[in-house]
């Protein structure tokens, strides 16, 4: 019986490790694409690509400089600066419902909407497109950023 629980115990801290080592590379490949992509817009605080949440204020930055007003989707103009700090509402967010139903769908609709068209944008600089062009794939990429990560690792 004291073996058993030994084994379980031992089998725990193995999968602990192996989930902790496998957080720290995806977080190191993210932050790492995500700073070559900022690197490559001429982005001067690229760095900012490996502090978390600071990474959206930073990728909303590099898109749109000192513009006053940013066009979402290419029709809605809103305040540059609610375009960079659209992320400080999904902490209020996390510890107004904490991982409830409503949040998630919230946040995954922030993401959609405003990390999304900041990808679009991204895109469209980083791979001479139009924005309009990038938009679907900077939408989905909203959804799942690992997308926005594979694309920017391969930036020369």
């Amino acid at each position: 019986m004291e073996m058993e629980k030994l084994f379980v115990l031992g089998m725990m801290i193995g999968l602990f490790l192996f989930a902790s080592m496998i957080t720290t590379l995806l977080y190191v490949f993210k932050s790492f694409a995500h700073m070559k992509a900022l690197n490559a817009l001429g982005y001067d605080k690229a760095w900012l690509a490996w502090i978390p949440f600071v990474i959206y204020y930073g990728l909303a930055d590099a898109v749109c400089g000192n513009e006053k007003k940013v066009t979402l989707f290419g029709k809605i103009e809103i305040p540059s600066i609610l375009f960079k700090l659209w992320w400080v509402l999904s902490l209020v967010l996390f510890f107004l419902y904490f991982n409830t139903g409503k949040y998630s769908l919230i946040i995954k609709l922030l993401n959609i909407v405003f990390l999304g068209c900041t990808y679009a944008k991204m895109y469209a600089r980083l791979y001479g497109k139009t924005e309009k062009k990038m938009q679907i794939l900077g939408c989905i990429s909203g959804y799942i950023p690992f997308i926005a990560s594979c694309k920017f690792i391969t930036i020369k």
